[in-house]
C-alpha cells in the first residue's frame, strides 16, 4: 500500500470516528427533551378509519439519577371520558440504544415494552430524527411498531406506524401522530 493511500485511509477512519463520536445516543437525545411541551395528538380510529385530533400537554422529566425518564401526557378525550393521563417511566441500557418503559393509564393494564432505538439523522441537539422499534399488539393483532421522533428546534413530532408482525415487506401504516411545541 502506498503512503498516500495509507494516509487517505487513516484520514477517512479518523473522520468516521469523529463523526460517530459526535452523534449522541437516542437516550441522550430523549433526555434533552426535559420540559413542558404542548400541541395535539392525531390518531386513526379503527372503526371509522377517520382521523381525530385532541389537544395534549406533555411534561418530560429526568430523575435525579440522570438516567430514568418520566413522561406525563394529558389529553382531553371529550365530555364522556374527560382528561386522560398517561404516565410512562423509562430507562435505557448502558449503550443508550435499548429502552424499557412502563406506561400507566387509569382503567388499563400496565404496558411494559422494550424497544430498540437508533439515531436516523443528527445535525445538532435540536435538529434530529430517531426511531424506536418493538414487537407488540395493535388493534388486538401482533404487530411491529415503529415510532419516529423528529425534533426541529422547539417542535417535536412523533409518528407511530404499525404493520403485521414479521411482515418486513409490508408497508408501515399510520396509527397516530403527536405534534408538540416546547413551552417556556
Amino acid at each position: 500500500m502506498s503512503l498516500t493511500r495509507l494516509l487517505a485511509t487513516a484520514v477517512a477512519l479518523l473522520a468516521s470516528s469523529v463523526a460517530s463520536a459526535q452523534t449522541p445516543t437516542p437516550a441522550e437525545l430523549e433526555r434533552a427533551l426535559a420540559g413542558r411541551w404542548q400541541g395535539h395528538l392525531e390518531y386513526r380510529d379503527y372503526q371509522t378509519d377517520r382521523r381525530f385530533r385532541l389537544p395534549v400537554q406533555t411534561d418530560i422529566r429526568v430523575a435525579s439519577d440522570g438516567a430514568t425518564l418520566t413522561r406525563e401526557s394529558r389529553f382531553d378525550d371529550g365530555p364522556a371520558r374527560g382528561t386522560v393521563l398517561i404516565t410512562s417511566v423509562s430507562l435505557y441500557d448502558d449503550a443508550g440504544t435499548q429502552v424499557t418503559a412502563a406506561s400507566f393509564r387509569s382503567g388499563r393494564a400496565v404496558d411494559v415494552t422494550t424497544e430498540q432505538a437508533r439515531v436516523v439523522e443528527h445535525a445538532s441537539g435540536t435538529q434530529w430524527t430517531a426511531e424506536w422499534l418493538h414487537r407488540g399488539a395493535d388493534g388486538g393483532q401482533p404487530s411491529d411498531i415503529r415510532v419516529t421522533l423528529t425534533r426541529r428546534g422547539d417542535e417535536l413530532r412523533a409518528v407511530k406506524e404499525v404493520r403485521a408482525a414479521g411482515a418486513a415487506a409490508s408497508p408501515w401504516v399510520f396509527r397516530n401522530e403527536t405534534l408538540l411545541t416546547r413551552q417556556p
